[in-house]
C-alpha cells in the first residue's frame, strides 16, 4: 500500500513538475520586417532598428539594403517584454518611427518604418553688446594770465598862477612943469630954437617921464 502511494505520489510530483516545466518554456518571439526610411530616404546600411515594449528594449536589428528584420522577445523569454496584444514601438537609429506594431506570439509581421531625425535647434546667437567708446578726458585749456595793469601816474598839471586881483595899469605920473630957464635977454624969449633947447634941457633933467611928456607934446 505504501508502494502504491509512493508511486501515486511520484506520479503527482512528476505531473506537477511537467506542468511547471511547460509553463516555464519560452514562447516564440514576434518577427517584424520591412523597409526603413530616415529623413525621406532609405536608411543607410548598418542603421540600428530598436523594438521597445513599454519603453524596454526587447529586440534589435540592422538595416541592410534599405530593409530590416527584428525579433521582439516575449515576456517569458525576457521579463517585461512582449505579450499578445502589446504595442511595440520602433526607433530608426535615434529617431522614433511613426509606425507601431502589435506583439503576436510566433507571428511574422510586415511593417515598413519611416522616421524623421530631430533637427537640432540652433543655439541663439548672443546679441553683440556695443562696447562703449571711452570718453576722452577733456584737458583743461590753460587760461593765459591777464597781466596786471599798473596805473600810470598822471603828472599833476600845475595850475597856472594868476596874479591876485587885476593888475592896476601904471600910468606915468604927469610930468612936472619944466623949470623956467633964465632968460638971457630979449632974443632968448622970442627965438624958437632957444625955447626948444630950454625944453630939452628940462626933459633931461626930469628923466624918462619928461621924455614921454615931451613926445606927447610933439
Amino acid at each position: 500500500m505504501r508502494r502504491v502511494l509512493s508511486l501515486a505520489g511520484a506520479a503527482a510530483i512528476v505531473a506537477a513538475l511537467g506542468i511547471s516545466v511547460a509553463g516555464a518554456q519560452p514562447t516564440p518571439p514576434t518577427r517584424f520586417f520591412g523597409t526603413a526610411q530616415l529623413d525621406g530616404r532609405a536608411a543607410p546600411d548598418g542603421t540600428t532598428i530598436t523594438a521597445l515594449v513599454a519603453g524596454k528594449n526587447c529586440g534589435t536589428g540592422s538595416v541592410t539594403g534599405g530593409s530590416y528584420t527584428v525579433d521582439v522577445a516575449s515576456a517569458t523569454t525576457l521579463p517585461g517584454c512582449g505579450t499578445d496584444g502589446a504595442t511595440v514601438n520602433f526607433q530608426v537609429g535615434t529617431a522614433s518611427a511613426t509606425q507601431t506594431g502589435t506583439f503576436q506570439t510566433g507571428a511574422f509581421v510586415s511593417l515598413n518604418l519611416t522616421a524623421q531625425a530631430a533637427t537640432p535647434t540652433p543655439s541663439p546667437t548672443p546679441a553683440r553688446t556695443a562696447t562703449p567708446s571711452p570718453t576722452p578726458a577733456r584737458t583743461a585749456t590753460p587760461v593765459p594770465a591777464t597781466p596786471t595793469r599798473t596805473a600810470t601816474a598822471i603828472p599833476a598839471t600845475a595850475a597856472p598862477q594868476r596874479p591876485a586881483g587885476s593888475p592896476v595899469a601904471q600910468r606915468p605920473a604927469a610930468p612936472a612943469a619944466a623949470p623956467a630957464l633964465p632968460r638971457t635977454g630979449a632974443d632968448a624969449t622970442d627965438s624958437p630954437a632957444t625955447g626948444a633947447v630950454a625944453a630939452l634941457a628940462g626933459i633931461v633933467a626930469l628923466g624918462g617921464a619928461g621924455i614921454a611928456a615931451f613926445r606927447r607934446r610933439r
